[in-house]
């Protein structure tokens, strides 16, 4: 039964990669504008984003982050790569794991980005 189950989602997982047009499960998908549920998810994380920024790192005054761009990863669940400006003209990297039940939670995190750096896997 658990192999069932397991064959399903895997089946179910690569499906869903084909049907996005982004390719192969587990490969990066293309780079995407921001989207409302985009900023949404790094709303839902920001204390685990802010938690991982270095002391200083804009601490004056109150983060803003805006997502701009990202890229996706289908894995059990998914992985979402985010370009996302702090503010002055700063941007991070910022990964994020939404598991099949839709907790989210920050996996890590690129400093001193452009906005002309691409996103990559890290």
């Amino acid at each position: 039964m658990q192999t069932f189950v397991f064959v399903a989602v895997a089946l179910s997982v690569v499906c869903l990669a084909e049907s996005r047009g982004d390719g192969l499960a587990g490969g990066l998908g293309r780079t995407k504008n921001a989207t409302p549920q985009t900023q949404r998810l790094v709303d839902s994380v920001q204390g685990e984003i802010i938690g991982q920024l270095p002391l200083g790192y804009d601490r004056e005054q109150p983060l803003q982050l805006t997502a701009v761009s990202y890229k996706d990863q289908v894995v059990a669940g998914m992985n979402y790569f985010i370009k996302v400006e702090t503010g002055f003209n700063r941007y991070i990297h910022v990964r994020i794991y939404k598991d099949l039940r839709g907790d989210a939670s920050v996996t890590s995190v690129q400093l001193e980005k452009t906005l002309s750096d691409p996103i990559e896997y890290f």
